[in-house]
Formats: C-alpha cells, sequence, structure tokens
C-alpha cells in the first residue's frame, strides 16, 4: 500500500499524471541545429580518443564514426549558408517539401569539399581533404565490413580532421549564427580546441623521437598511406615496408605504391613500372613526395629505393629504362642488343 509523504512509511505522494508527464523523458524533444549537432559529435571524438592512456578499440571505432559525422554535418551546413539544394546529390533534383522532410539522398564528404571550393568560394587544404577521404573510407569500411587500422594512425588522422573542424567552425559557420546560438558554441569549441591540442602534443611527442631514427633516410621517407606522416621508408628489399610511426605494414612493396596513388591522387596511368635497377614491379614513377624534398615529385622504387632522373618506355618491350644516350633508338639494352644482332 502506498503512503502518503507524512505517513509513518515517509514514501513520497504519487505525482498526479500531469506532473508525471511533464517530467518523463519522452516529453522532451531532440533539437539538434546542424552547427550544434556537429560540434556535439567533436567533443564525443576527443572524449573517445582521449577515455585512456590507450583507448579501447571500441573508443577508436566511435571516434572515427562521430568524426566523419561531424565533418558532414558541419561541411554541409556551410553549404546551406549558399542554397539548400547544394546539399542534395542531385541538386537539379531537388525539392523543398523533401529537404524540409528529410527526405533526400545527399550529397558526399568529397562531393561537399568540391562544391564549397567551386561554389561557396572556401578552400580545404590539401592535407585535411586527404584526411577527410581517409576517414571516408574508414567509416564505410566500419559499417560495411569491419576496419584493421592502428590506433596512432587513428589518432593522426582525427587530430588533423578536428584542427581543420574546429578553424572551420569558428571561421566558416559562427560569424553567422545568431548571438545566442554563437556564443555557447563559442566556449564549446574552445573545450574541443584545449583537448585536440592534448592529443597533438602526444603526435608530435612521438615524432621528435622518431626524428633521429629517420634522418639519415630522408631520400627514400614517403608518406604513410595509413596515418599521413612522413615516416615510412621505403627500399627494404624482400622485408615488409613499416611505417615508423603507426607501424601499418605492406608485406608487398607493389601494395604499397598502389594505395600510396589511391591516397595521394597520384595520375594512375602509366606511374607503377618494373624497375630498371630490381625488377620489381613497385616503381613509383614521377609520383612520390620524399621528406629530403616534398615539394618534388620524384621516380622511386619502393623495392630497392632507387631514385631515378630520367627514364624512358622501350618501344619494343614497353620496359621502362634509363636511356644511356639521346639517340638511344627508343630501345631499351637488351632489345637494343638484340636489335644489333639481327643487323
Amino acid at each position: 500500500m502506498t503512503t502518503s509523504e507524512g505517513s509513518e512509511g515517509g514514501a513520497p505522494e504519487p505525482r498526479s499524471c500531469d506532473e508525471a508527464q511533464a517530467n518523463s523523458p519522452t516529453t522532451h524533444e531532440v533539437d539538434f541545429p546542424p552547427v550544434q549537432n556537429g560540434v556535439d559529435y567533436l567533443h564525443s571524438v576527443v572524449d573517445h580518443l582521449t577515455a585512456d592512456e590507450q583507448p579501447h578499440p571500441r573508443d577508436l571505432k566511435y571516434a572515427v564514426l562521430h568524426l566523419q559525422a561531424s565533418a558532414e554535418v558541419l561541411l554541409k551546413a556551410r553549404l546551406l549558408q549558399e542554397h539548400w539544394s547544394l546539399v542534395f546529390k542531385d541538386p537539379g533534383l531537388a525539392s523543398r517539401k523533401k529537404f524540409e522532410a528529410g527526405d533526400f539522398e545527399s550529397c558526399t564528404t568529397n562531393g561537399a569539399i568540391a562544391r564549397l571550393k567551386d561554389i561557396a568560394g572556401v578552400t580545404v587544404d590539401d592535407r585535411a581533404a586527404k584526411s577527410l577521404a581517409v576517414l571516408s573510407r574508414w567509416r564505410n569500411a566500419l559499417q560495411h565490413y569491419g576496419l584493421k587500422v592502428n590506433a596512432r594512425a587513428v589518432d593522426t588522422r582525427a587530430a588533423q580532421v578536428l584542427d581543420f573542424l574546429v578553424a572551420f567552425v569558428h571561421d566558416q559557420l559562427l560569424p553567422s549564427l545568431p548571438g545566442e546560438e554563437a556564443g555557447p558554441l563559442t566556449s564549446e569549441l574552445e573545450r574541443v580546441r584545449i583537448r585536440v591540442l592534448t592529443i597533438k602534443s602526444f603526435i608530435d611527442t612521438r615524432l621528435k623521437r622518431l626524428a633521429d631514427e629517420l634522418k639519415d633516410f630522408k631520400d627514400r621517407t614517403v608518406e604513410c598511406c595509413s596515418c599521413g606522416e612522413a615516416t615510412l621508408v621505403v627500399g627494404e628489399g624482400s622485408k615488409p615496408l613499416s611505417c615508423r610511426f603507426c607501424h601499418a605494414t605492406w608485406d608487398d612493396p607493389n601494395h604499397a605504391v598502389t594505395e600510396y596513388i589511391d591516397t595521394f591522387d597520384v595520375n594512375m596511368d602509366g606511374n607503377v613500372q618494373s624497375c630498371p635497377n630490381c625488377s620489381a614491379y613497385a616503381l613509383l614513377v614521377d609520383g612520390a613526395r620524399v621528406a629530403q624534398a616534398p615539394e618534388e615529385r620524384r621516380s622511386l622504387c619502393f623495392s630497392c629505393s632507387a631514385d631515378f632522373d630520367e627514364l624512358a618506355q622501350c618501344s619494343e618491350c614497353l620496359d621502362t629504362y634509363v636511356p644511356a644516350s639521346e639517340d638511344d633508338l627508343g630501345l631499351c639494352e637488351d632489345c637494343l642488343g638484340a636489335s644489333s644482332a639481327i643487323f
């Protein structure tokens, strides 16, 4: 039997139906405007990445998912400032009714970046764009077939994207918000920024420790496809290639070259050739950027680390070779020798 609050049992008096309904969670609305929603995701990301000294795989999983969600929300929030139809996959089929109902297929992250650049005049720097592309692939892998990636790679890519998004919100989104919304978000954003500095501090400390280890390999150290840091030393011969920072590993140098091309948007046409030095199909022609000269594109073999200033393709066997002179007839040494033997 239920007693009143003043009775001997001391149990509280039951609330009326109206009072109970007013305090029921079912009566509260979920109201996250786009920018607030995106910043809330950022908070979740730093929560997961800084939960422990060594984040649990589950933390890394949700860091990837929520960071990608934040990027999509915030990039598209800026597109909305230009016009609501720009968030549709095909703006030509945009419908105001579908937009207001949320019943449409939106553009991809890469599509949003392209539209921001071409229509809104907002430039996303190459480093952030590459990390956003990698993040999108990781999210797709998680949702469809699973993901295996090193924790340090997640930390590094996440720090790059977080850094970009914090500045993006501050520069591109907050100025257009009303004061009552912008004020609290500015404080929230500052808390995220401070926690991002903690993550970046760990990364910088590790990179400084690696600097001495890598100083003698700058001519064959490239950016890692996984973490994006210039810490992948190529040319290890039969040994697997392994990033010194995140420890991502490639058993076959050809696989490393293929992923490098995909990650860093190197033109695929004719870029991978057989190396004239070691014969491995792992020579990246005019596509590798090494730590020694990051602004240049070099021809570098990921198997033996041979670096070529000039290359040609044999018109007979189509193999890549180093031209001995200007009058080599467009033939490699073997084909030239065979041709001479005939005559």
